[in-house]
């Protein structure tokens, strides 16, 4: 068995950088691990060597109209199976945003099915598009700490709960639509003056436009800046240590849903604070969703106020997510599109 997954330009889903990329990255690991032989190509090295003629199947990232027609030219029964990791997004322009679904739905003739990573995405294909399937294939997470199988992992986040400085985490992205640092500032500022207690807030993300490492302090606010790519191992650590994951993204959705880093902290023990918007592709308990600044920190003088209940509701939420972290369950749903 061989499948091919055809980028428009190159990518190095070893050092991703998007929850798209990490889920190719997934994708390919996993498949490799079950005996699959998978390989990843642009565009043009995929018509340079017709490798297409020996695979049963072809996964598209990204690639457009023509990219489409030109693999259905030289490939004619190969089955296509095209990614979709989103059908909107809050930073784009309502033509932007058009101009996508109705590509989406104009291809429909010239592939086997449409690849969707969330509910709501699979939801729209099923009403939009009736040419071609639809597959839901949520992400898979892992990690080599396997924090989230271990039999401690509630008893850990308990006792994190009761360091009296409140450690708040934010991997990702900066944008003014997703957690922009001056609300994650506002959002620290607000915990340290409901719960008297220290703050420490980290950021991780990756900007031409910051230095590499910031750390600025006051008498309870510590602020960290990390402006570059991390090792597994670092990401580990800073979640091992930190209480609460900020994913703010009140104006709608923002780049991949479901967002890999709130898959990510719930594996490694840190309770997320998300916006509204998320629960249509997750599962989560109200305690952990909030709608503005203000709120944020009301919730989470909530949990530490009483702590037998925030329990009770992690409890809630690992059952919740465990779908993420299973991966007899993404590898049952990809032999479908391979």
């Amino acid at each position: 068995m061989h499948t091919v997954i055809v980028t428009k330009d190159p990518i190095d889903v070893e050092n991703y950088i998007s929850g798209q990329e990490f889920f190719l990255n997934m994708l390919i690991r996993i498949l490799l691990k079950h005996g699959v032989n998978l390989e990843i190509t642009s565009m043009d090295k995929l018509i340079k060597s017709r490798e297409c003629r020996i695979s049963n199947s072809i996964h598209l990232y990204y690639t457009g109209f023509k990219d489409i027609l030109t693999i259905r030219k030289i490939c004619k029964d190969i089955r296509i199976i095209y990614h979709v990791y989103h059908i909107e997004d809050v930073s784009w322009r309502k033509l932007h945003e058009w101009s996508w679904k109705a590509f989406l739905i104009t291809i429909q003739p010239l592939i086997y099915a449409y690849l969707a990573s969330s509910e709501s995405i699979y939801k729209w294909l099923k009403r939009k598009t009736f040419l071609a399937k639809s597959i839901l294939v949520e992400p898979y997470y892992e990690c080599s700490c396997n924090t989230f199988h271990s039999s401690k992992y509630i008893d850990a986040i308990y006792e994190k709960l009761h360091d009296h400085e409140v450690k708040i985490l934010y991997i990702g992205r900066l944008s003014p639509y997703r957690s922009p640092p001056q609300m994650l500032l506002e959002v620290a500022r607000g915990i340290n003056k409901k719960l008297r207690r220290p703050v420490e807030l980290t950021i991780v993300t990756k900007s031409k436009n910051l230095p590499t490492r910031i750390t600025l302090k006051s008498i309870d606010l510590k602020v960290n800046l990390i402006n570059e790519r991390i090792k597994d191992h670092e990401k580990c650590e800073l979640y091992r240590k930190s209480h609460f994951f900020i994913y703010f993204a009140p104006w709608g959705n923002v780049a991949m849903n479901p967002p890999i880093t709130v898959l990510e902290a719930v594996y490694h023990g840190v309770i997320p604070i998300v916006s509204r918007n998320l629960l249509k592709d997750l599962e989560i308990p109200t305690i952990f969703v909030a709608d503005n600044v203000e709120e944020i920190s009301n919730k989470i003088k909530l949990l530490y106020d009483d702590l037998e209940k925030t329990l009770r509701y992690i409890m809630i939420l690992k059952k919740l997510f465990k779908r993420f972290y299973d991966e007899t369950r993404f590898f049952r749903v990809l032999k479908s599109v391979i």
